[in-house]
């Protein structure tokens, strides 16, 4: 009993660790897409337009959406939560870096549960925009410069009674756009999705540099060590196309 319980334990281990590294991918691709819809990258922002405009065309979204986030994110994160809830951290005892390392990953874990569950009912379901007929539509808030990116990118503004606006664009990654600039409008909002990226960025590739220990792609101190600062840049460069995408959408 106590043998295939082990096995059992090493099995879904090494499944959370390998839906974890499949996570990391799509994250980083996820925030390079988000960060193109930074105005001060492209003014009418074109690129990031276009990349949504390019997944939404693709057949049975939803289905690979489901399979190849849904299902990793899910069994990742029931396996996550259920380590995170029985860890214990020894950095009052030991101060040492990986012990910090250790303990901020089971910190930003729970970041990340609320962080995650908040993003995907806030952008998949509030405030998602809307297609029928061809015409993308979402409901922001008036302000002076959404008027000049809205004919930039053919949108179509009909004030609402409550003091917002319904903005229709020709086409899905307008709409995502426009969506994605109105929420970081709120400083609060900026707030949350700053920590929120930086807890992703560390969980990320803190994760990634046990994956390669984990499945023993790196085992020798000296190449544990080394790859430290790869590790620490591939973190700095999701917290800049994270920021670019907040702040970007934020100042202008």
């Amino acid at each position: 009993m106590q043998a295939s319980t082990a096995s059992t334990t090493f099995i879904w281990r090494r499944v959370h660790s390998l839906m974890g590294f499949w996570l990391v991918i799509y994250l980083f691709y996820h925030l390079l897409v988000n960060s193109q819809a930074a105005l001060w990258i492209s003014d009418d922002g074109s690129t990031f337009i276009r990349m949504v405009n390019t997944l939404e065309s693709l057949p049975y979204l939803h289905v690979v959406e489901s399979l190849l986030i849904g299902v990793p994110l899910a069994v990742h994160f029931v396996w996550g939560v259920k380590r995170a809830l029985t860890a214990k951290t020894n950095v009052s005892t030991l101060k040492y870096e990986r012990n910090w390392a250790y303990s901020i990953q089971r910190w930003t874990s729970w970041i990340l549960v609320f962080g995650i569950a908040g993003h995907v009912l806030q952008m998949r379901f509030l405030e998602q925009p809307k297609t029928a007929e061809g015409i993308s539509s979402v409901i922001v808030a008036m302000d002076d410069q959404l008027l000049p990116l809205a004919q930039k990118i053919g949108a179509t503004l009909t004030p609402m009674e409550d003091g917002q606006v319904l903005a229709s664009t020709p086409t899905p990654g307008g709409a995502y756009l426009l969506m994605v600039r109105n929420t970081f409008k709120s400083p609060l909002m900026v707030a949350s999705y700053c920590l929120f990226v930086l807890a992703a960025a560390f969980h990320a590739f803190n994760g990634f540099w046990t994956f390669l220990i984990t499945w023993g792609v790196i085992l020798s101190y000296r190449s544990q060590k080394a790859l430290i600062p790869f590790c620490m840049l591939g973190a700095l460069l999701l917290v800049f196309f994270g920021f670019a995408a907040i702040w970007g959408s934020y100042a202008n």
